[in-house]
């Protein structure tokens, strides 16, 4: 009995230094999007670059920590231990380090990636009350996610772009069809994943008057709706796998079925390390599945 505690204790202790070194400061998840970058590459059969991916990571950084850093000051985040974290002053050297090292490799980048990374201002202004609206009162400052459904779309879309822009910037590659299939994949690939974290903060976001798809619609119409963006995709690459416009990709439907899966077991009762590790790892299996084929098969 005393082994077992021991044991529960050290888990316990290792995944509390895991939360606070990996996944509050947002660099689990930034590493999975720039897998994403790596991915990209690989299907498209581009140059592999480092910097792309650097980029995309520290870039990835940024709005994550800065709209955490916000919200628990704007919105209380749910989870204690994330809302005292965020409200420490080393995280701000982390997000400094990750401006710093975006700047530098922005300053180093070809004219058309920096021209191309323009649209990293709008994460920027996501989470930060920039725009003033008069409501029945008084004025008031509204950031971007206070658009009704917009946080996740928004989320999804600016990622999507930077893990199929930034590579094909980099590679100075133009933006074919066979990038827009991969783009059709990548957003609803992405999106389901921003979307399900709306059904954890669904209480939160309620609370503070985001309206989120969830909120929206329901519980039960947004993983209809979400579900039905997962097989469009997938009805539309399948199409493009029969005529021939881009080789047949098995990751995708692996990546497909886990999003579909996840989609109808996730409510509102998931413990929190479920969103924080499993789901956001998930963003991995694009390229460690098309990796593991390919060694397997060649």
């Amino acid at each position: 009995m005393a082994n077992k505690q021991l044991q529960f204790s050290f888990f316990h202790w290792l995944y509390d230094r895991f939360t606070q070194l990996v996944i509050y400061p947002s660099i689990w998840v930034a590493a999975a999007i720039a897998s994403l970058g790596i991915y990209t590459q690989e299907i498209l059969g581009l140059e592999r670059n480092w910097q792309a991916i650097a980029l995309i990571f520290t870039s990835g950084l940024i709005p994550y920590n800065l709209d955490r850093i916000i919200a628990s000051y704007v919105q209380k985040i749910p989870d204690r231990k994330a809302q005292l974290f965020f409200c420490k002053p080393y995280i701000w050297i982390l997000l400094l380090a990750a401006i710093f090292t975006t700047a530098a490799l922005l300053f180093y980048a070809p004219i058309n990636v920096k021209y191309a990374s323009v649209v990293g201002l709008v994460p920027l202004l996501y989470g930060t009350p920039f725009f003033p609206m008069k409501n029945e009162s008084q004025w008031q400052l509204y950031r971007l996610k206070d658009i009704p459904s917009s946080k996740a779309w928004i989320v999804g879309g600016v990622l999507t772009y930077a893990v199929i822009i930034l590579p094909l910037a980099y590679a100075k590659n133009s933006f074919d069809y066979k990038a827009a299939l991969v783009t059709i994949f990548m957003f609803a690939f992405i999106v389901t994943n921003s979307h399900i974290f709306d059904i954890r903060d669904l209480e939160s976001d309620k609370n503070k008057g985001v309206i989120t798809l969830p909120i929206m619609v329901g519980l039960k119409k947004a993983k209809i709706i979400l579900t039905a963006i997962n097989f469009l995709m997938l009805i539309i690459l399948v199409c493009a796998w029969l005529a021939n416009l881009m080789p047949y990709s098995p990751e995708i439907v692996l990546a497909t079925i886990v999003n579909i899966i996840y989609i109808w077991l996730v409510n509102l009762h998931t413990p929190r390390w479920v969103y924080n590790v499993l789901i956001e790892s998930f963003l991995f299996i694009p390229t460690f599945s098309r990796w593991f084929i390919y060694n397997l098969f060649n």
